[in-house]
């Protein structure tokens, strides 16, 4: 559903490459730079046990839905956290498809760094605050 930084060490994003995946990639979900075709897009990442996410809180987004605070302890690969900024209408019924980006359509996403935190409910499971997880190759936290 959605995903969003909430501590930067810098005001970086990058807008200028594509998902390369053939569905769509939602908010709160992590991509890495790959080369595919020839062209420079953003794929769901390779399973990262070196990043170490640590559960920090369990909080709500968007009328009480479920969503989990982490704050980054240490950055493995070159993974990088999908936030794209949409206009959303709160008084509306709820479209997932607000908060994702097509095939081929470009993505705005933020190369994680240590001491960052974001909210995000793309996860496997149910995260455990004080517990430290990865980013698997779904593009979840797990």
């Amino acid at each position: 559903m959605a995903g969003y930084m909430t501590a930067l060490q810098g005001y970086v994003y990058e807008g200028e490459l594509v998902n390369g995946e053939n569905t769509a990639i939602e908010n709160g979900m992590f991509v890495a730079p790959t080369i595919a075709n020839g062209q420079l897009v953003m794929k769901l990442p390779a399973a990262d046990t070196d990043t170490k996410l640590l559960c920090k809180e369990v909080t709500t987004i968007y009328d009480g839905m479920p969503a989990y605070r982490f704050i980054v302890n240490a950055v493995g690969k070159n993974n990088y956290f999908v936030e794209n900024g949409f206009e959303v209408n709160s008084a509306a019924v709820y479209d997932t498809t607000l908060y994702s980006t097509a095939s081929g359509k470009y993505l705005r996403a933020h190369p994680i760094q240590v001491g960052e935190e974001f909210v995000t409910d793309k996860v496997s499971g149910t995260p455990v605050v004080g517990t430290e997880y990865g980013i698997l190759a779904t593009g979840l936290v797990g």
